[in-house]
């Protein structure tokens, strides 16, 4: 991993070598945060300096922004105190030992309680907290989203065929040619409006395959303030997570 300064402060940067790439391009991934140059197989290295010069401004700009929301991320150590979202809500993790060997879940009050084996490893352990976890989310999200999907539907009206549930990195919902609707397990962890905005965002889509006017206002019929809930979930989707 290399390395850039900018006004004294480290950038970490990667170098991608893509055969697909036609031109260089910049990203930053927030998990680590980290800076990400994607180069086409031949670029030449005075192509590759030359091009971070000019993007000094907005890799400072957008680098302390990624930075920003690293702080804000729950730092999760798999034990008791874990912080964990859930309709916009936040759950502290209490580990209650069992004496049985299949972990069980449940919410208390502001507790995500697990229980687990008294005699589970420590690697163990953590493993089936994630999957736990996940399995509990994915259930919550199927049960909430398969109804508000109902919901909204007697007011429009659409025909969609299977709803499946995913976790994508970054997309929260799909709408197919097929009329399948796909969406992302994780939304349970965002507030109910959001998952609202998501569910008739795909619903709309079964008739307009597309972000035209005709889409938003369609949207909007019954999600008159989606503006602002489509930017709240661009900005806070890397709060969304259980790792």
């Amino acid at each position: 991993m290399d390395e850039l300064i900018i006004n004294q402060q480290r950038v970490p940067f990667t170098i991608r070598r893509s055969p697909r790439a036609r031109r260089l391009s910049l990203r930053i991934e927030s998990d680590k945060p980290e800076l990400i140059l994607v180069i086409p197989r031949y670029a030449l290295n005075m192509q590759i300096e030359s091009f971070l010069r000019r993007q000094t401004p907005w890799i400072e700009k957008h680098w302390n922004k990624a930075l920003s929301k690293a702080a804000k991320r729950p730092r999760r150590k798999d034990r008791d105190g874990d912080s964990y979202f859930y309709f916009g809500e936040t759950l502290t993790l209490r580990l209650i030992p069992s004496l049985s060997w299949k972990p069980g879940v449940r919410i208390v009050g502001n507790e995500l309680q697990i229980t687990l084996h008294k005699a589970i490893s420590l690697s163990e352990g953590k493993k089936a907290i994630k999957k736990t976890i996940q399995e509990f989310y994915k259930k919550k999200a199927e049960e909430v989203i398969h109804d508000r999907l109902q919901f909204f539907n007697e007011h429009y009206q659409l025909k969609y065929n299977r709803v499946t549930f995913r976790n994508q990195k970054t997309r929260w919902g799909s709408c197919s040619s097929a009329k399948n609707l796909n969406f992302n397990w994780r939304l349970i962890m965002a507030p109910i409006e959001i998952i609202d905005y998501v569910v008739v965002h795909e619903l709309c889509h079964l008739k307009h395959m597309n972000h035209s006017a005709a889409f938003w206002s369609l949207v909007g019929e019954q999600i008159p303030q989606c503006k602002a809930l489509r930017k709240w979930l661009k900005e806070n989707q890397y709060l969304l997570n259980i790792s």
